[in-house]
């Protein structure tokens, strides 16, 4: 399953900053059982949640463990927490694992009624923990620096470089 959560960042003046700290946030957080996989994106155009970070997780029983609530969550994200806004967190069923996009690639995420961009495949996602704030989803990677290039960014398209590589267990 995968575990995504979608955040503004509204003090850009520590952007460096907040950078290495969610580094070390991601490299903590794939040490709770349940979690297995981690990685980090940015929208490459405007967006009201331009950082996103992809899971791998188990479910979501994971948050309701002790490990995961003494370590993470809101609660857990330290100062950081009073400097992120429009920030959503859900667990999508659809896939066992999160993507690994390369740094040269791109994430798509696609709402519900959106087209998909031709010849990208993506597959569709359905919440079933924590806010369920969307109603579907879908992810795809692009691969083609060329073919992102020309993706059309409409309403309910998403195209995000990789901030970080997939971290793993």
């Amino acid at each position: 399953m995968i575990y995504m959560v979608e955040m503004n960042l509204t003090d850009l003046a520590r952007r460096s900053d907040w950078d290495q700290w969610y580094v070390s946030h991601m490299k903590m957080l794939i040490t709770i059982p349940g979690i297995h996989a981690t990685q980090r994106f940015e929208c490459v155009h405007e967006h009201e949640t331009p950082f996103v970070a992809l899971h791998e997780v188990d479910g979501p029983q994971v948050f309701e463990s002790k490990a995961y609530k003494a370590k993470a969550g809101p609660a857990g994200t330290g100062e950081w927490r009073d400097k992120m806004n429009n920030w959503s967190r859900n667990v999508f069923n659809g896939v066992l694992k999160t993507p690994d996009v390369p740094l040269d690639a791109h994430l798509i995420l696609i709402e519900d009624g959106a087209h998909s961009p031709q010849g990208i495949s993506v597959t569709w996602l359905d919440p079933v923990g924590l806010d369920k704030s969307v109603q579907r989803r879908a992810i795809g990677v692009c691969h083609s620096v060329i073919k992102a290039r020309n993706i059309s960014i409409a309403q309910g398209i998403r195209l995000l470089k990789p901030l970080t590589p997939r971290m793993m267990r």
